[in-house]
């Protein structure tokens, strides 16, 4: 992922579905603090690529696995193969509570609830 990518990523992060379910802000994300914070991060970043097409990124920082998918790949496993395929013992995951979808993607690729805090769970592989 290169910066190049950056208003892709945000487009995902502001989706409303997506921002219903953040665990610190539900605010859209202003563009300019997006810049901001990915410049200081990309490098925990890798762009989710199927059939030559973009399809999202996968965030993973320490321990710590996160993703975002295009919504026109919703639906079609993609999140939970990205998800098996970066993880590894001991990754985590946060996921607020009623993030169904996400729930599901985690738990299929083999992640089991460890704790609950602060109106999200946290799943470790």
């Amino acid at each position: 992922m290169t910066m190049l990518d950056a208003d892709r990523m945000l487009a995902w992060k502001n989706y409303p579905e997506t921002r219903r379910f953040a665990i610190v802000s539900h605010a859209i994300i202003k563009r300019k603090n997006h810049l901001e914070w990915l410049a200081k991060n990309i490098q925990f970043f890798r762009m989710v690529v199927e059939k030559g097409r973009v399809c999202g990124a996968v965030r993973v920082q320490g321990r710590e696995v996160s993703i975002w998918i295009d919504r026109k790949f919703w639906g079609r496993g993609l999140a939970t193969r990205v998800v098996k395929k970066v993880s590894k013992k001991g990754s985590v995951a946060k996921i607020v509570a009623g993030n169904i979808d996400s729930l599901r993607c985690f738990i299929k690729a083999g992640y089991l609830p460890v704790s609950f805090r602060d109106g999200y769970y946290v799943f470790r592989k």
